[in-house]
């Protein structure tokens, strides 16, 4: 008896080894600061985070002097005109999970499985906001118009295009008459998540973020 407890003892220990391992790393990342030297250039163009606990997206002006989103997000691709809207946010996901699992509830061990360990497809999440309501879960920034132009293309290169150059809707996929879902590349996996996804866009756009994040919380942790 003491020998097949010893066993499963060892045999819990090696399973768990795994996780253990990845939440240390994830403090480490999260607690390592990236692009946290201020800029003396002038700050003009507004983004928010946006986060629900577990995900995390990062919304921008529709129109600016930089660019202007309704050249590429068409108002067919939504049930409401983005014309009305004045900001609009990005998140990127596994797109199964995306169809699957519109609130947390309905998520289920096999997709949480299928799309943190299989090769499936990709998806944004792009949804129009009047307002950016002010709260614990929201983060307002100030931006340069380099890190904006950088952010703007980061978003671009995120998109699965057709062979005209075009972004591909999610055929039938909304959760509301605000958003749409569209063809991403890559595939989610433990090493790049939602949250990763958005910190790389940060990091990649000269803004503050962590060396590496698979939760929300390392993305805020750099914005107190």
């Amino acid at each position: 008896m003491k020998k097949f407890l010893r066993y499963l003892r060892n045999g819990i220990f090696i399973f768990l080894l795994p996780f253990f391992i990845y939440l240390i790393l994830a403090l480490i990342g999260s607690i390592i600061p990236v692009n946290n030297k201020e800029t003396n250039k002038e700050k003009e163009i507004p983004v928010f985070l946006i986060s629900n606990g577990a995900h995390t997206d990062l919304a921008v002006p529709i129109r600016s002097d930089l660019w202007d989103w309704n050249k590429i997000i068409k108002e067919e691709h939504f049930g409401t005109s983005p014309k009305d809207y004045q900001y609009i946010g990005f998140g990127w996901g596994d797109l199964e999970f995306y169809r699957t699992t519109p609130q947390w509830e309905d998520l289920t061990l096999k997709t949480a499985f299928n799309s943190l360990f299989l090769d499936t497809p990709a998806a944004l999440h792009v949804e129009l906001h009047r307002v950016i309501l002010q709260n614990e879960n929201t983060v307002a920034l100030s931006i340069t118009k380099e890190q904006y132009a950088e952010l703007v293309e980061y978003f671009h290169n995120s998109f699965e295009l057709d062979e005209n150059g075009n972004i591909r809707p999610v055929p039938n996929l909304h959760y509301n008459s605000r958003d749409a879902f569209y063809y991403a590349k890559g595939s989610l996996n433990p090493l790049k998540t939602c949250n990763t996804w958005i910190n790389s866009g940060l990091k990649n756009s000269k803004m503050k973020a962590c060396l590496w994040t698979p939760f929300t919380q390392g993305i805020f942790y750099q914005y107190p």
